[in-house]
């Protein structure tokens, strides 16, 4: 009898403290996640009310956010609230729905009341720019129970109960203290980068939700400024809307006593960043820079540690093409081997964007007469004066090949990668506009 009350005792309390927070099975110390790396960002398997979904693991994130969803998710509408979330970009701010008693899981984490914020405007849309479905972002109501030890190379992430972690001597790592704020919902490190001028230090938002290097935010009495060598370019998309601002590259970037060299930094226009709060704030550190260590992020005790790994000395190369190419639905083909798939789909758009509401899974893009679907790109932004600029290429350009391959045969990131890849590399490309093919190419060149 005894026995079984202690039982009942230690279930209610499990229940009471998994109310709000992610929790492990009981005698469960550690649980480990897989993880893809899409454009330096992580994207994690996540489970909510029962549908299998993906989410950006973002630490610039104070709530879980979804958006684009459709029936693929059963949110729990209780007590609905509207509210307004505003992020990067100068666009108004976007509408959103409190849910609550939502269940989540990633990995063996549990989370039996969880509050998501739903994005009511399904243009808010991440999957395209990814070449993959994102359904949300999840951070801070992550991070704040766990000890995370994110391997980036091998593409997983232990999580571990903080009480059940111990640190181990590492004379190769830099330790240093996380800075938790806003309600320690977001976490800030100290770094410095050479300037023309010194090196500077620099109070940085930990921005695993960034695929870029460094965001410097101009401040003249700093000495924080855009270096002579720069151009103008499309930055990002927020939840604001487009971001722009200059690129250029630093000297020397400083994360302890490792030292980056020649390292890409953004400087957003302004007007993008007036709403935000730039007390004690000089930037962010992105995934750029982040995937070049295997991290230790320890909100519990507030500390950080790097370590480098096999991406510490990839060469920090802009696209040298010009081109940004997103995901733009789908395409029937019937050079694909589809032996051993089930035929039960058929073809109803080709112009379809990539989203919950199109999206099904790779196992079910197949459709009659041994026809599959596949993905589809298109030229989404272009920099003025760039090799695909003076080629001819137009924003809105459908890619059929790169290199003699068809579009569809790459990745989104594959594409991303070579036109980043080697300056003088000749690019064959042939588009579709308007109905009409039309072939071009031009070689890679550097911008600075």
């Amino acid at each position: 009898m005894r026995g079984r009350l202690l039982m009942i005792l230690l279930l209610f309390n499990f229940v009471l403290h998994a109310q709000n927070d992610f929790r492990l099975p009981f005698r469960k110390n550690n649980t480990k996640v897989k993880f893809q790396l899409i454009n330096n960002l992580i994207v994690i398997p996540v489970v909510v009310n029962g549908a299998k979904l993906s989410f950006i693991l973002d630490t610039g994130i104070g709530s879980t956010i979804v958006f684009s969803v459709d029936d693929t998710i059963s949110l729990k509408h209780k007590n609905i609230s509207k509210i307004q979330l505003r992020g990067l970009g100068n666009d108004d701010p976007v509408e959103a729905i409190r849910s609550v008693n939502n269940v989540m899981t990633i990995g063996e984490a549990l989370s039996i009341n969880h509050t998501i914020y739903q994005v009511l405007d399904k243009s808010i849309n991440f999957s395209p720019r990814m070449g993959t479905v994102i359904h949300g972002v999840i951070g801070y109501d992550f991070f704040k129970d766990f000890v995370f030890d994110i391997n980036y190379t091998k593409e997983f992430i232990k999580v571990y109960r903080p009480e059940s972690y111990a640190y181990k001597k590492c004379r190769k790592c830099y330790r240093a203290k996380l800075d938790l704020r806003d309600e320690n919902k977001k976490p800030f490190v100290i770094a410095k980068y050479l300037s023309e001028e010194k090196l500077i230090d620099v109070n940085l938002l930990l921005d695993s939700g960034s695929g870029s290097s460094l965001w410097l935010f101009e401040d003249v009495k700093k000495g924080i400024r855009v270096t002579r060598n720069s151009f103008r370019d499309f930055l990002g998309k927020g939840f604001s809307g487009n971001v722009y601002g200059q690129k250029t590259k630093i000297k020397e970037f400083h994360v302890g006593d490792f030292i980056l060299k020649e390292v890409k930094a953004s400087f957003p226009d302004s007007i993008y960043i007036q709403r935000m709060s730039l007390d004690d704030r000089e930037g962010s550190l992105g995934g750029d820079i982040l995937h070049r260590f295997n991290l230790i992020i320890d909100y519990s005790r507030q500390k950080i540690s790097f370590k480098k790994n096999n991406f510490y000395n990839k060469p920090f190369y802009y696209n040298m093409s010009g081109l940004t190419i997103q995901h733009r639905g789908y395409t029937a083909v019937n050079d694909y081997n589809v032996s051993g798939i089930k035929k039960e789909a058929y073809v109803e758009k080709n112009e379809a964007y990539l989203g919950v509401d199109n999206m099904v899974s790779e196992q079910r893009l197949v459709v009659s007469n041994n026809f599959v679907l596949k993905p589809k790109y298109e030229i989404s932004n272009i920099r003025l004066g760039s090799p695909a600029d003076l080629a001819g290429l137009k924003k809105g350009d459908v890619i059929l090949q790169v290199n003699g391959k068809n579009a569809y045969r790459y990745k989104l990131s594959d594409l991303n990668n070579l036109f980043s890849s080697e300056e003088g590399k000749k690019i064959k490309i042939k588009i579709e506009r308007l109905g009409v093919e039309i072939k071009c190419e031009f070689y890679l060149k550097k911008i600075i």
